[in-house]
Formats: structure tokens, C-alpha cells, sequence
């Protein structure tokens, strides 16, 4: 290494964390979300009571779907919480999958948006093969949705919590844990309320099924390889 000059690693394998902000794919990205995140702020502050509501109740989530204008607020702020997302996981390591040593550390973050995206993809083909008859079409989309509403009210705490730790020098093992206690945080939200959705019409045993079929195949599809592989 010739003194006073940094050589960023360009081939496969993790990049040290301390140079994670100096590849310059990750500052590019950065940048980018955060143009997205100011861009979709109104929008987020507009559904902000909506998600509250959705905390405290199930019916919260079919209030969004009642409002079509709600609705498209919560798909594009969930897109660009994705993203935000992705990076997260990137820069703390929420991944180790050993696969993700083979990719070049300025594809990481890119593969790891990849990765939500197919989860969702899978998430969202389940939704459409496996019938809810009994259900009405806002109920269902609000089942289907309401993972995404949990996700974008534990994101506020999951930004906040990561910029403290930072501030206050905790270790990237710490803030993986915090930002892996707050995704669980928000499936869990999303469980409770999915099943007080589908026991208004199936029962207990029904809507067990359901949710190992609607949300626990397609988080298993997630995790299983990256612990296999």
C-alpha cells in the first residue's frame, strides 16, 4: 500500500467496516436513499397517525387500505424503507450467509435489496395461489399489507436506535442485534394482527395455517439458504 493512499478492495469477500462508506457504489446508494427518504417524507408524515392506529388495533390496517391515496403513501414509502433497509443490513453484517462472500463488496448492498425483493415476490405469489374466500377485499389486502405497515412504524425507532448507538461508539455486533430485534419486533406486530384479521372468519386452526403458508414459508425461503449456503 503506497502511504497516504487507500486501496478499497474491488474483488469478492466482506469489506472491512470502517471502509464500508468509502466504497464509492455505498456513497452513491446513500445518497440516493436519502433523496428518496426526502422525497416521500410528506407522504410518510401523512400516513404516520394511520400506522399508529395500526399498532393499537387491527382495524388500523384496513383504514389504509380504505384510502386509496393512504394506500399509495405506504407503498412508496415501504419501496424506499427497502432500500434504506438493505443498506442496513449491508453495512452491519444482518446477512452472513457465506454466499455473500462471493459477491464483490460494491454488489452487496444491490444483492441484499435483490434478496428482500424476491422474498416479497414469493410473499406476494403465495397471497394469489392460496384462496381467502371467507375474507373481504379489503381484508385481504390489509393482511397481505400489513407487514409493510409494521415495518415502516418500527422504522423511525430502527434509524433513531442506529444513530445513537453510533453516536455513542456501541460495536457493529451491538447495533446488529438492536436492528435484528426491531425486524422480529415488527414480524411479531405483523403476526398478532394478521391473525385477529383471518379468526374473524376461520378458526384458530385455519388461521394457523394460513400463517405458516402466507408468511412463514416465505420467511423461511429467506433464511434457510442464508443459514445453508
Amino acid at each position: 500500500m503506497e502511504f497516504g493512499i487507500l486501496h478499497l478492495p474491488t474483488g469478492p469477500g466482506p469489506v472491512p467496516p470502517e471502509l464500508w462508506a468509502e466504497l464509492g457504489v455505498n456513497r452513491i446508494l446513500v445518497v440516493l436513499m436519502l433523496a428518496a427518504a426526502l422525497l416521500v417524507l410528506k407522504d410518510y408524515f401523512r400516513l404516520l397517525p394511520l400506522l399508529g392506529g395500526c399498532l393499537v388495533r387491527s382495524r388500523g390496517n384496513m383504514e389504509i387500505e380504505h384510502s386509496v391515496s393512504q394506500a399509495r403513501n405506504r407503498g412508496r414509502c415501504a419501496v424506499v424503507g427497502m432500500g434504506i433497509l438493505a443498506l442496513l443490513a449491508d453495512r452491519y453484517g444482518l446477512c452472513r450467509a457465506d454466499f455473500m462472500s462471493d459477491i464483490a463488496p460494491q454488489w452487496t448492498a444491490a444483492a441484499l435489496f435483490g434478496l428482500l425483493a424476491a422474498y416479497l415476490l414469493l410473499r406476494g405469489l403465495l397471497n394469489v395461489l392460496i384462496g381467502k374466500r371467507r375474507l373481504d377485499s379489503e381484508s385481504r389486502a390489509a393482511s397481505f399489507r400489513a407487514l409493510y405497515n409494521y415495518f415502516l412504524a418500527v422504522l423511525p425507532l430502527m434509524l433513531l436506535s442506529v444513530g445513537l448507538l453510533a453516536l455513542f461508539g456501541a460495536s457493529d455486533s451491538v447495533v446488529r442485534a438492536v436492528i435484528l430485534s426491531e425486524i422480529i419486533a415488527s414480524l411479531l406486530l405483523t403476526f398478532v394482527r394478521k391473525w385477529q384479521i383471518f379468526r374473524s372468519a376461520y378458526s384458530a386452526l385455519q388461521t394457523f395455517l394460513y400463517l405458516c403458508g402466507l408468511e412463514l414459508l416465505p420467511l423461511a425461503a429467506l433464511i434457510v439458504p442464508a443459514a445453508v449456503l
